[in-house]
């Protein structure tokens, strides 16, 4: 069966998040999500890319995010990548759900709701989450 391959850039403005969650949001539609698992995926590409902007490119809303999602079957690949402060996989830890407070639980988020996820840190001026 062949994939479809979707290409979406965007700059790190959070106006555009609502473009990515409508993006996300229909294309898990259209691939037979059921809608809780549609609203997680798009939850955590949302909060993946609101990390980018705060943390990578430390709110400047002129970058680049790049998202692309390969769609095949019932599955679905995405790789977000940004251009910004390399980031450091040892600090990127999740917070206890616990413990609240404003903020922070992003990378909860993401780990909790997705199947897998991998952090690149590995190329200078290149992070990717998959």
């Amino acid at each position: 069966m062949a994939s479809d391959d979707i290409q979406l850039s965007i700059l790190s403005h959070p106006k555009y998040l609502q473009l990515v969650r409508g993006v996300m949001k229909k294309i898990a539609d259209i691939i037979g999500f059921s809608e809780d698992d549609a609203d997680h995926i798009t939850l955590a590409v949302d909060e993946a890319c609101s990390n980018i902007i705060q943390h990578s490119y430390m709110n400047d809303p002129e970058k680049k995010i790049d998202i692309s999602i390969k769609a095949q079957g019932k599955e679905l690949e995405i790789h977000i990548t940004d251009y910004g402060k390399q980031c450091d996989i040892s600090q990127m830890q999740s917070r206890d759900i616990n413990d609240i407070r404003p903020g922070g639980l992003g990378i909860y988020i993401i780990n909790n709701v997705m199947d897998s996820v991998e952090y690149d840190c590995s190329s200078p001026g290149k992070n990717q989450i998959r």
